[in-house]
């Protein structure tokens, strides 16, 4: 491409330039002696003046883009069918007979001889002596002392703080305001509008339509027959012997010892207080006499009767029903499940996929770069100076007076009159009564209960259970593994590859007819002959 505009330039370059020689040419190789030929030759012009300028055709080599016809390889993917062999385990049972012991424990009735005690209550009669304390009335004399007040007037002084009302004149500051205006300058930023143009690159989008080829797996559906296993339930009948322990009643007898009370009538001493209430006078602190009542006791002992009850234990028989658990042998049939494998066959739907090429048609789009012009209107601050006025506040300070009212206390001395109470002890005495306990013995019967131990004898029946060993069948079942072979068949995408044509821009240069001024003619060539002598 860059030998092609190299060219190009230097055509258009020199074909101007040899024009011109060939115009000096002719001027200076026209000379005196040869003026007649040279006017000849150049037709009417003469030889100082200039010849007239012809167009020539010249071939020049132009890039032009083509479409050629190129092959290319490619890797394409083709679904292959293979095999492929696994193995499956089964699980296939067997059934076989252990012998197993396991211990059983078997209720057994058993007598055996017991001792217990039973507490009989034995009474005791004893005598015992208590203290009592009997209360006695007595009188003694008794001196208190009493504080009689007696009051004594007195006279004392004081002095008290009498307020006075009085006028003072105080000076005090007060702060002033005093405004005053001045004009300052100040510099705003004022917004304007302003235009200006800007350039822009847009994308267009330019669309082309192509045809293409793709592989696309289509689904089908395929029947295919298919073995597996089934376990079969089937059922045996068996008998077995088994012991049971049946219970039945049975009714027995024995003796008990109950226990009872019997009440009994026994006869008891108690204290009673058989006094009275009495009258007596006695003179206060006062000297004023006073009657009161005063309780004079009188005890005194009682008998009486009281029922208390006695425990007295006999022999009872009585029936009592017992439970007794006796073995009987009974035949139960019972139903073993043994499973029966059994192969059975079964057709399966699965689905394939095959490949099928079909045809497309897409778009493509290509982004074409376009400049545009917009103009847009943007703001700039331009600065600007104002004037403006605004108040300044100064305090000046005025002194000023007032009246103040105010309260003073002035002390003043008074006489007052009061009274002091004094306390004179003075002794007095009374009669008192009061009571003294006394103690005095008493003797009292009582009952006292011991529980006497007795031992007796009996027959108790209890269950004790043994242990006895048995055996038994037991039915064990194994699973065995067993494994088989099987072949899957699956597809696999295997790459191939494939040559194919593709339509591929190429720039070839390509000759093309232009119009270019020269001076070749035969006159002028005829002319430049004869003028060969002229010394050109």
């Amino acid at each position: 491409m860059l030998r092609v505009v190299l060219i190009l330039t230097m055509t258009f370059l020199s074909v101007p330039q040899l024009a011109e020689a060939g115009r000096r040419h002719c001027q200076t190789g026209c000379a005196t002696p040869c003026a007649t030929s040279c006017d000849a030759g150049c037709g009417s012009a003469g030889c100082g003046e200039t010849a007239p300028v012809t167009m020539v055709e010249k071939t020049v080599m132009v890039p032009t883009t083509v479409m050629e016809t190129r092959t290319v390889t490619k890797t394409v993917c083709k679904p292959e069918t293979r095999e492929q062999t696994y193995k499956v385990c089964k699980r296939v049972p067997e059934t076989s007979y252990v012998t197993k012991q396991y211990t059983v424990t078997v209720p057994t009735w058993e007598t055996k001889t017991v001792n217990y005690t039973v507490n009989k209550p034995v009474y005791e009669t004893k005598t015992g002596t208590k203290t009592v304390m009997v209360p006695v009335t007595k009188t003694k004399t008794v001196n208190y002392d009493v504080r009689k007040p007696v009051y004594e007037t007195k006279t004392g002084t004081k002095t008290v703080m009498v307020p006075v009302t009085k006028t003072k004149t105080v000076n005090y500051n007060v702060r002033k305001p005093v405004y005053e205006t001045k004009t300052g300058t100040r510099t705003v930023m004022v917004p304007t509008w302003e235009t200006k143009t800007v350039n822009y690159t847009v994308n267009k989008p330019v669309y082309e339509t192509k045809t293409g080829t793709k592989t696309v797996m289509v689904q089908d559906w395929e029947t295919k027959t298919v073995d597996y296993t089934v376990s079969k339930p089937v059922w045996e009948t068996k008998t077995r012997t088994t012991t049971v322990m049946v219970p039945h009643q049975e009714e027995r007898s024995g003796t008990r010892t109950v226990c009872r009370s019997v009440p009994e009538t026994i006869t008891k001493t108690r204290s009673v207080d058989r006094g009275c209430w009495q009258a007596k006078t006695s003179t206060d602190c006062c000297g004023c006499p006073t009657t009161c009542k005063v309780w004079c006791p009188n005890v005194v002992e009682e008998p009486y009767e009281c029922t208390v009850m006695r425990q007295v234990t006999e022999e009872v028989p009585y029936t009592y029903t017992v439970c007794v658990m006796k073995p009987e042998e009974r035949t139960q049939t019972y139903k073993v499940c043994n499973m029966v494998t059994e192969t059975k066959q079964k057709e399966v739907r699965h689905m394939v996929c095959r490949p099928e090429t079909k045809e497309y048609t897409y778009q493509v789009c290509n982004m074409v770069a376009e400049t545009k012009t917009k103009e847009v209107k943007h703001k700039v601050c331009v600065p600007e100076t104002r004037e403006y006025t605004y108040q300044v506040c100064n305090y000046v300070t005025e002194t000023k007076s007032k009246e103040v009212s105010y309260t003073e206390c002035v002390p003043e001395t008074r006489e007052y009159t009061y009274q002091v109470c004094n306390y004179v002890t003075e002794t007095k005495s009374k009669e008192v009564n009061y009571t003294e306990c006394v103690a005095q013995q008493q003797e009292y019967t009582y009952k006292v209960c011991n529980m006497v131990p007795e031992t007796h004898t009996k027959e108790v029946k209890h269950m004790v259970c043994k242990t006895e060993t048995r055996t038994k069948e037991v039915p064990v079942t194994t699973y065995k593994n067993v494994y088989e072979d099987k072949v899957r068949t699956y597809t696999v995408m295997v790459p191939h590859t494939v040559t194919e044509e593709v339509q591929v821009p190429v720039c070839k240069m390509v000759p093309k007819t232009i119009q270019v001024p020269a001076c070749g003619t035969s006159s002028c060539a005829s002319t430049t002959s004869a003028c060969s002598s002229c010394g050109a």
